[in-house]
């Protein structure tokens, strides 16, 4: 087996020599190595071209910390075909990578192979791959299109986490979850089509997408994740296929299917806004960040305001709080800086949870000494300090 072993890794070489050999004139060999079973060479114009069969190692481990070709200098990737899989972290932080050449024998992308190339622009995912690893294209920021193959149905959490630049996502009907933060920080996608086969959206999945104006949910999403839209500034919109079984939407709005939860409310909407009756409970987050949103409109339905519902919400300046609220969570109005009024009409013991204004300021409290907001006389109003 040794022998074997040794020849292989021989033929390997006199393999790579002749590559060197057969170079144009204008491409001088810089580097070149063996890893294992893989060849690769990196000539004078930053091209790095990879040769070998089945999977390549993992990286950022023990036995592997790191690749043994210069990451600097590379600007161009070249996989051979036989290669089926790119291990994790293999061109991680190879800053200047701009381009990928990927043959149809890979059927796998490892986690974070190519987090951090700033400098790559765009990547074709050929129709083999069916899996994307965790964060495979983490902070791509110079990339600007991506088209997902059908061959895959699930987009790994933070795949494209941080991709600033880019502006196009072709997400196909084979896909039916995306992963928590999957595109989270991408500041320059304005449209996206969820397609009709997911189910899954994950946490955070498309926050700080600040150029999104519109979204619409198809009919088999059964799960939303929180903070899913969040810090999209620039959203006025979410809509949901009217067929789905678990969502609602008006207005453009988000609501659960019997519109008796208010789940988010988009980021770009401004104004005044009434919530419909039929709601009970103000959903965690639901208001978090709407700076643009100036009066709010609580019906008498609702007993339940969740955590950091109306975090952020800086344009507020004015909220009654129904009678029949019980509940009022933490954070529920932090930093909601232009509050100056709030009237609590009910009359019997809350639960009011810690931090509840806080960074708020001076504030003109109205409310009923057995609500266990302050201690103040009844129908007096209250000037305090959060």
């Amino acid at each position: 087996m040794k022998i074997l072993n040794s020849i292989t890794r021989s033929f390997l070489f006199l393999l790579c020599l002749l590559c060197a050999t057969n170079c144009k004139k204008d491409e001088k060999i810089f580097a070149n190595g063996i890893i294992g079973d893989f060849t690769w060479i990196l000539n004078s114009k930053g091209t790095l071209t990879i040769s070998g069969k089945g999977a390549m190692p993992h990286y950022n481990t023990i036995e592997n910390p790191n690749p043994s070709w210069p990451k600097e200098l590379i600007s161009t990737v070249v996989i051979k075909n036989g290669i089926t899989s790119i291990g994790n972290y293999t061109f991680s932080g190879c800053s200047n990578l701009k381009s990928v050449i990927i043959p149809n024998s890979v059927i796998f992308i490892g986690m974070s192979a190519f987090s951090g190339c700033k400098s790559l622009t765009i990547i074709t995912i050929p129709n083999s791959v069916i899996s994307i690893g965790f964060s495979a294209f983490y902070y791509c920021t110079g990339l600007t299109s991506v088209t997902i193959p059908n061959s895959m149905t699930y987009i790994e959490s933070y795949s494209f986490n941080g991709c600033s630049g880019l502006t196009s996502v072709i997400i196909p009907n084979s896909v039916t979850y995306i992963g928590e933060s999957a595109f989270s920080g991408c500041s320059g996608l304005t449209s996206l089509t969820i397609p009709s086969s997911v189910t899954y959206i994950g946490r955070v999945a498309f926050s700080r997408c600040s150029g999104l104006t519109s979204v619409t949910i198809p009919n088999l999403v059964t799960y939303i994740g929180e903070y899913a839209f969040y810090q999209c500034a620039g959203l006025k919109s979410i809509d949901v296929d009217n067929s789905n079984t678990a969502y609602s939407s008006e207005n453009g709005v988000l609501f659960d299917k019997a519109k008796t939860t208010l789940i988010r409310y988009p980021e770009g909407k401004a104004g005044t806004y009434a919530i419909p009756n039929s709601v009970i409970s103000i959903g965690f987050g639901s208001f978090y960040d709407c700076s643009g949103l100036t009066s709010i409109t609580i019906p008498s339905s609702v007993t339940s305001i969740e955590n950091s519902s109306f975090a952020g919400c800086s344009g507020l300046k004015f909220v009654i709080i129904p009678n029949l609220v019980t509940n009022i969570g933490s954070n529920s109005f932090y930093g909601c800086s232009g509050l100056i009024e709030i009237i609590n009409e009910s009359t019997t013991p809350q639960t009011i949870e810690v931090n509840v204004f806080y960074g708020v300021g001076y504030i003109y409290l109205y409310t009923s000494c057995s609500s266990g907001f302050v201690r103040c006389l009844p129908c007096r109003p209250c000037v305090a300090r959060f």
